[in-house]
């Protein structure tokens, strides 16, 4: 067992003579120091990406030695925590069965621990990713291997739904070791409070203190002199605050990718040597948290509920391209396990197979059970890599030009490319395998089989039925844009659109509810009506510019801002600012206005100042109550610090923004922990800007780009109060304002996708969900002259189909499981049923009780 503090001690124990290193003396003393080893997981940054993720899972076994060269049970024993999952999954995989008997037993001693958050990641994830996080877990605990903590490094916040993910999980204890470089704390480091998820459970918190005071403070190279000085001024420090309700004191032994050794159990006997009064002992992280939360609990610690937003999440914009690029995957990811999950169910029919190795003419061959099981998990695997934290190396700043700064990107980059394209494939795959699927062609009403002509074939991927604009490419030339109605997971073929008539020259657009009115000098669209309400959409005069207006934001010349004439690390809470030259692109050519036979399109050309001109399109439909908006941007690699905006400056007074994080929707400012980033948040894909109890506002939703700002610009406000007087609403593409890590320069061609509708009811969460939700499973649209055997549903049914989400996946066990999620506060009792061909037995006659935003799931089986 470990050695443990002597426990009749009690506050009016008598003091040991004497001052303790570092402070005084106090009444609330500290009695023992937990020094905690690990090695903090980043998948980069020391060493590239492809090298580091291999080198973590081989710390296992080094660690395995490490217990047995440091054995016992004393206060120097070698003891350690896997700070995340992935190391030990690898490890796994191809360990021994003797190896993992090891792992098991050093487990069960309490000489090692596992921890549950997969990857220290960010908060690009959404819920599927997070699912398929804590989803791995499985496989720990079936080795025998129990996780009851997630902790987390470096990363300055993380999405509120996570609360609901872990505790799903079987994790409630969450320790946070947030990087001080420009970000903000919700309470001071270290202490102790409990976090509510949406459903209202909570997990409990250790705000830690920086994992790198392990090196900065000599612990992990053994450097006993300076470790002791710092880790007692560190306690002294800790006795001195009136905050502070714990008798124990926390030290990481850990920083970037130190590989594991046993130095800093020199320091642990070193201390207690000239320390008796307060011993130091090694310990898991679960131990530390054992002592811990006890006596939080006995203190009546705080309760926060909402948001972590992430003060670093601004490195999103750092890589525009190859952030869109992830979202495109996720998306081609969703729609892929849906429609071969409905293939399974319905089995398989004779799809169109191609001669060529190429996604245009279709699959070559068809995947088996469990080549589609092992594919589906390699994309979860490269989208949890790149979601990971480590933007870039350890000189990407110092060294801008470097081979390895640029090999460094280039393997982090491939976690995204490498995602896209197989689940590219896979989505393929599935909508020529679910469109020719449950019968012989021409065998089901409806079917379309032996057609020659060239039309469009559009599946729904979600449970509730959805009218949408879909875009195809037509025989690799051209590409048509038509509206589509698609039963719940369903198909429907419509035809090949006419081509668009001849473009004209015009500033003013009308075209089913809206009425549109652009300005190429002012950037944008000056006037937008949503006709059935009479309502003006648009404040361009407060604005200054018009919406969809490309903003550049620069230094302005001459700034003695210290990140500018001292260091780039200077853009922080402690250096307010610098001050921006913000400046909207204009044009001067007239803008182009097209029609096609479902909608109407105006695009104008702005020259954003220091770039090449950029266009931007949006579209109206004369059946359908969305706007979208496209703005295609040439970015030359620049250095130093800047930024670019797309303006959507909505006529909103004393807005509530309702923002969309995984697994919740939450308002801004209101529901955020304290201290979080006020200044920009990162969002799944939608946003509601209302004012409360008026009965109008807008809905907006990103493709593409995760960062917005609320009610104005705000960047190095490094506010503690969300100031939105007016519904702005930025989407902030690209920066470059970050002094290691993210990438030193912006470039990159690409065009960046929007979405919004006006609302004449309420702005619910539950309305901001589902459109959120709709842009990450867009309807699956392709020109098609293959076979379709189905025109309607699919056969698979969920109800209430209004009240929750559902997400269909093949499992390697040949079910198919579907997922359900409440998107709301109130109970509902849920149902999965089928209604397609073939025998299929449905677990648990389909009902799932499902609390407030709660998730549950059913199987499904296809009998023979």
């Amino acid at each position: 067992m470990s050695s443990t503090p002597d426990e009749t001690r009690t506050d009016e124990s008598p003091e040991p003579a004497g001052p303790r290193p570092g402070g005084p003396l106090l009444d609330r003393p500290i009695r023992q120091v937990l020094l905690v080893g690990h090695t903090h997981h980043d998948v980069g940054y020391t060493n590239s990406p492809r090298l580091i993720d291999d080198l973590h899972a081989a710390t296992v076994r080094r660690v395995l030695d490490l217990c047995d060269t440091n054995d016992g049970d004393g206060p120097d024993a070698f003891r350690w925590t896997f700070e995340v999952a992935r190391p030990v999954l690898r490890f796994l995989d191809d360990a021994a069965p003797a190896d993992v008997e090891r792992l098991r037993r050093r487990v069960a001693e309490g000489r090692l621990a596992v921890t549950g958050g997969y990857l220290n990641m960010t908060q690009l994830l959404g819920d599927a990713e997070l699912d398929a996080a804590y989803g791995a877990l499985g496989r720990l605990r079936a080795a025998g291997v129990p996780v009851r903590t997630e902790q987390h490094g470096d990363v300055n916040g993380i999405a509120w739904g996570t609360v609901d993910a872990m505790r799903r999980a079987g994790a409630d204890r969450l320790v946070m070791a947030l990087n001080p470089d420009h970000g903000r704390a919700p309470y001071p480091q270290p202490t102790g409070f409990w976090w509510q998820g949406p459903a209202g459970g909570r997990v409990f918190v250790w705000l830690s203190t920086h994992y790198g005071v392990g090196e900065e403070w000599g612990i992990v190279d053994g450097d006993v002199e300076a470790a002791e000085a710092h880790v007692a001024d560190f306690v002294a420090a800790l006795e001195k605050r009136d905050d502070y309700p714990y008798d124990t004191a926390v030290v990481h032994a850990a920083n970037d990718n130190r590989w594991p050794t046993a130095l800093f159990l020199e320091v642990v006997r070193h201390w207690n040597a000239r320390h008796p009064e307060q011993p130091m002992r090694t310990a898991t992280i679960d131990e530390a948290l054992d002592v811990l939360r006890p006596q939080a609990e006995a203190a009546e610690v705080p309760v926060a509920r909402g948001e972590w937003s992430d003060w670093w999440a601004h490195g999103h914009g750092s890589t525009a391209r190859e952030v869109a690029v992830y979202r495109e995957a996720r998306s081609f990811a969703r729609a892929a396990q849906t429609t071969l999950g409905l293939t399974r169910l319905r089995g398989d029919g004779a799809p169109a197979l191609a001669d060529v190795m190429g996604y245009r003419r279709g699959p070559v061959r068809l995947r088996s059970d469990a080549e589609v099981a092992r594919d589906l998990d390699r994309v979860d695997a490269e989208l949890l890599l790149f979601a990971e934290h480590t933007w870039g190396s350890w000189e990407t700043y110092s060294k801008p030009y470097s081979s390895f700064s640029h090999a460094h990107w280039n393997a982090k980059a491939g976690f995204a490319y490498g995602a896209f394209d197989l689940a590219r494939d896979l989505a393929v795959e599935g909508l020529f395998r679910v469109v020719a699927s449950g019968g012989e062609a021409g065998g089901v009403p409806g079917g379309t089989a032996g057609t020659d002509a060239t039309r469009v074939v559009v599946v729904n991927p979600t449970e509730r039925a959805r009218t949408e604009p879909v875009d195809v490419e037509v025989h690799g030339r051209t590409r048509a844009r038509t509206v589509a109605t698609v039963p719940a997971f369903g198909v429907t073929t419509v035809p090949l659109p006419a081509p668009a008539g001849a473009a004209r020259a015009a500033r003013e657009i009308a075209c089913g509810a809206y009425r549109a009115v652009v300005d190429p000098a002012r950037g944008g669209v000056v006037s937008l009506v949503h006709l059935p309400s009479g309502r003006e959409l648009v404040d361009a005069d407060a604005a200054g510019h018009g919406l969809g207006a490309v903003v550049t934001e620069t230094v302005v010349p001459g700034s003695e801002h210290p990140m500018v004439v001292r260091d780039p690390k200077d853009f922080h809470p402690d250096f307010p600012g610098p001050d921006f030259d913000r400046r909207p692109a204009a044009g001067t050519e007239e803008p182009l206005v097209t029609e096609g036979e479902s909608w109407a399109r105006i695009a104008w050309w702005t020259t954003p100042p220091g770039l090449p001109p950029a266009t931007t399109t949006l579209t109206l439909y004369r059946d359908l109550d969305v706007v979208d908006l496209e703005v295609a941007l040439v970015k030359p690699e620049a250095f130093g610090p800047e930024s670019i905006h797309v303006a959507f400056p909505f006529r909103v007074e004393d807005p509530e923004f309702l923002l969309e994080t995984a697994g919740a929707v939450y308002a801004a400012e209101s529901e955020q922990l304290p201290d979080t980033s006020k200044d920009w948040y990162s969002v799944q894909h939608a946003v509601g800007v209302h004012r409360p109890g008026s009965g109008g506002g807008v809905l907006w939703g990103s493709v593409d780009a995760p960062l917005v700002q609320l009610g104005g610009l705000h960047t190095g406000e490094w506010a503690r109060t969300l100031h939105a007087p007016t519904g702005y609403l930025s989407s902030w593409l690209m920066n470059n304002l970050h002094f290691t890590n993210f990438q030193a320069r912006q470039e990159g061609t690409r065009a960046y996708r929007y979405r919004f509708a006006a609302v004449d009811g309420p702005v619910t969460r539950e309305r901001v969900r589902v459109f959120g939700r709709d842009l990450a499973e867009p309807l699956q649209a392709r020109a098609y002259d293959g076979p379709v055997t189905v025109d309607g549903g699919l056969g698979l049914r969920v109800s209430p189909a209004d009240r929750v989400l559902a997400e269909v996946r093949p499992m390697p066990d040949g079910t198919v499981r579907v997922r359900l999620r409440n998107v709301g506060a109130e109970p509902v009792d849920a149902e999965v049923a089928w209604d397609g061909p073939g025998r299929v037995r449905v677990a648990g006659d389909g009902r799932v009780p499902l609390g407030p935003h709660g998730v549950g799931e059913v199987l499904l089986r296809r009998e023979p």
